[in-house]
Order: structure tokens, then sequence, then C-alpha cells
């Protein structure tokens, strides 16, 4: 997708996500998103019998974590990975 100006556009994400929904949107299990909830990490709200997620919150703990580390050494006493053959 593009807007008017040809600049490539990102899917809006809505402000809030349906429970059933939330673990494929942010890639979290539903009882991570309970338990990140439960600790104040994320922020989650009742319409009637509905749970939605707080996407931004979402986004806000994400920012948070620290890089994954690709490559690079292995960690010390790791053995190489050897055929089964």
């Amino acid at each position: 997708m593009e807007d008017s100006l040809n600049h490539p556009t990102r899917p809006l994400l809505p402000e809030m996500v349906p429970l059933p929904r939330a673990p494929a949107v942010f890639g979290l299990s539903r009882s991570g998103l309970y338990r990140l909830a439960a600790e104040g990490r994320i922020r989650m709200v009742k319409i009637g019998a509905r749970t939605l997620v707080d996407a931004a919150s979402v986004r806000a703990f994400l920012a948070t974590l620290p890089a994954a580390q690709i490559g690079g050494a292995k960690p010390s006493g790791a053995e190489p990975v050897r055929d089964a053959a």
C-alpha cells in the first residue's frame, strides 16, 4: 500500500484488540497476555463480556524488551549440533 505521495504505508492497528485476536496480532499467548495484565505491564479493559487489549500498552511493553542476539558467539558450555546420521 502507498499513500498519495507514494510512501509505503502500514495497515493501521486498532487501539483496542479483542482478546481472542490478540495472540495472533501481537505474537503473545493468551495466558501471557493475562499474566502481563496482572503484572500491570499491559492494559486490558472490559466492555460487557468482551475483553479488549490496549494495543498501545502492548507496543510500549514490547519496546522495553532487549534486542534479540542473533548469531555470533554461542553461550559457554554449548555443544555443536551433530547430524544423527
